[in-house]
């Protein structure tokens, strides 16, 4: 049981692995062709053309600019990887070291018979034909 309890916690990890191999190098291309990218600069510097609005970009353009499909996609999965990433943390957190000397209420190091006395005082107290109502 131990086994499938750590490979279903190393399955967020395995998809948040294969998500991010290609999500990150695509994410910094992506930015460095944005960061390349000229703007337009406006070639007349009269009252009448900076006035006109003619070379200023409208709020609408550059929302357009930036909500394309694959921009979109590119948010959406860095959110799912967020996601992971807390669900990860939080679950870490909840996993359960195996002690079998505090299960058996021993110290670390204790004696071969004390170990016996410690199982057959457990197996008898959780045994449900001599305790039917173990607690």
């Amino acid at each position: 049981m131990a086994a499938s309890e750590e490979t279903s916690a190393l399955f967020p990890i395995f998809i948040l692995t294969i998500m991010a191999l290609p999500l990150v190098p695509y994410t910094i291309m992506k930015l460095c062709r944005a960061a390349s990218k000229k703007t337009k600069t406006i070639h007349c510097q009269c009252s009448e053309c900076l006035r006109s609005g003619k070379y200023h970009k409208s709020i609408f353009k550059r929302i357009s600019n930036f909500s394309t499909c694959s921009n979109l996609t590119l948010v959406l999965l860095w959110v799912v990887m967020i996601f992971l990433v807390y669900y990860i943390k939080n679950m870490s957190s909840e996993i359960q070291v195996f002690e079998p000397f505090s299960i058996l209420g021993l110290e670390p190091g204790a004696s071969e018979s004390e170990i016996k006395k410690a199982y057959r005082r457990l197996s008898i107290q959780y045994h449900p034909d001599k305790n039917p109502d173990p607690g």
